[in-house]
């Protein structure tokens, strides 16, 4: 059996078995001697003529969490959790949740200028995991089917959609005059894998009398994989081992899941201390083909089976996550995925609109407006006032201050240096993470919405002129 607080962490984690974008190290935007400051923004100006980055030069990690806190799980004793509060975590969730994580690595990055023209080539691996959840899929298996009695039913609708892609970039910055910079930047990607499930109707019922579990099921699976991952029924989800996978299989069927994304930009700088930017990133779909999909609908099915079976489970801290896999198993169904017709995912769009003003290098303020789409129906807003300075031409430092509904407000801190052909660099968008380093992971990862750290040592060739 597993200790309950690793069933978070298995569930903020549970993406990350397949390897969010989500609002993620906006810092790296505001250090000009760092190449990537225009990643989400491709007319950003660039302050080299010549770069090039290869290897570790840029890698990203971000988990966020719109609900489960770190302090809501817990009853506490002079600031010491002592045990598990059932009743307070369910009720500190929202009514629709969702944990994003985001993973990504720059495997090379090359930028040249040729009069007016800015020309950037990069090649990435990606990764973006989006799990939706109800209150009462957490509810249900750890406060038990006794509170979801007669007509209080318990809604177990999730939502999960995971892909792992590769990318190859073309980025194009034209300089129209001194002021006005517009740019284009053409991404091709072939998708490795995807999960896709979209569950809008599970429903548990229990009776008051006979306390007899009855469930209404409306279930949708499709995945696509260039890797042979042995899943040929729901439950093998649960088994995938990425350690036994024949990587080779990629290279012969690289064709297969082709995408295209686009972003686009424009900034203007009205004077030496005043400048604007807008730019879109990430529009644009992978084409996945060799899929499988399950379509499930079915109502008023038994369940045999109690899914919370001991509630000393909870009281003891345990809980164990196969169990759940089979439980959740028992509702939907252990039915075979049947080869289907290809389908697309659409990238997860984000809008940017920057403004600052720099009194000198040493400080500039901006105000970031982001607008991230998940999907047609889901959208989140954000909000950044941020602090950046070059010292020397040496040291870049930034901080900033973000407010968002969905993940949160919070504080972020970055730095980077120049020491000649090598640069290095490290951003986080929530430094308060750096106070629970040595804590258990699942409380690292729920103490906070945002946990996100991005970094990179760069070895390049970096020309400027004077």
């Amino acid at each position: 059996m597993k200790k309950i607080y690793r069933f978070f962490a298995i569930i903020a984690l549970l993406s990350m078995s397949l390897t969010a974008k989500s609002q993620d190290a906006i810092g790296l935007t505001l250090l000009p001697q760092v190449p990537y400051g225009n990643m989400y923004n491709p007319a950003i100006p660039m302050s080299s003529d010549i770069f090039l980055g290869v290897g570790i030069s840029n890698i990203n990690l971000s988990v966020y969490n719109s609900s489960i806190k770190y302090s809501n799980i817990y009853n506490y004793e002079n600031g010491t959790p002592v045990s598990i509060n059932a009743v307070k975590f369910i009720n500190s969730l929202d009514d629709e949740n969702f944990i994003n994580t985001d993973f990504s690595l720059d495997v090379l990055r090359l930028g040249f200028r040729i009069k007016k023209l800015f020309f950037n080539v990069d090649c990435k691996i990606r990764y973006n995991g989006e799990f939706h959840y109800s209150r009462d899929f957490l509810g249900f298996f750890l406060k038990g089917n006794g509170n979801y009695m007669g007509d209080n039913y318990a809604d177990l609708s999730i939502g999960v959609d995971m892909s792992v892609a590769t990318e190859l970039a073309l980025g194009v910055q034209y300089q129209i005059n001194d002021k006005l910079i517009v740019a284009v930047r053409p991404k091709v990607l072939c998708g490795v894998a995807n999960v896709t499930v979209n569950d809008d109707g599970t429903r548990v019922y229990t009776d008051e009398d006979t306390y007899e579990m009855t469930g209404d099921v409306n279930l949708n699976i499709k995945m696509s994989s260039l890797l042979d991952l042995g899943v040929e029924k729901v439950a093998d989800f649960a088994s995938i081992d990425f350690a036994q996978l024949n990587y080779q299989d990629m290279l012969s069927n690289v064709r297969d899941n082709f995408g295209f994304g686009l972003d686009l930009g424009a900034s203007y700088t009205f004077n030496k201390h005043f400048g604007v930017a807008a730019g879109v990133y990430d529009l644009g779909f992978i084409r996945w083909r060799n899929t499988r999909e399950k379509h499930e609908h079915k109502e008023n099915i038994m369940i045999n089976e109690a899914l919370c079976k001991d509630y000393e489970d909870l009281t003891n801290l345990h809980l164990d996550f196969n169990e759940f896999v089979e439980d959740m198993v028992s509702i939907w169904g252990d039915g075979y995925l049947a080869p289907s017709d290809e389908y697309k995912t659409s990238l997860k769009t984000r809008v940017m609109l920057q403004g600052y003003y720099e009194l000198t290098p040493m400080l500039r303020i901006s105000a970031i407006g982001q607008m991230y789409y998940v999907n047609k129906k889901i959208m989140r807003p954000s909000v950044t006032l941020a602090y950046s300075g070059s010292f020397f031409k040496v040291l870049n430092l930034t901080t900033s201050y973000t407010i968002s509904k969905y993940s949160g407000n919070a504080l972020a801190a970055g730095f980077a240096l120049n020491l000649g052909p090598l640069k290095v660099y490290a951003v986080s968008d929530n430094i308060m993470l750096l106070s629970k380093r040595s804590a258990p992971i699942t409380e690292m990862l729920t103490s906070y919405r945002v946990a996100n750290f991005r970094l990179g040592l760069i070895f390049s060739v970096d020309y400027r002129k004077n």
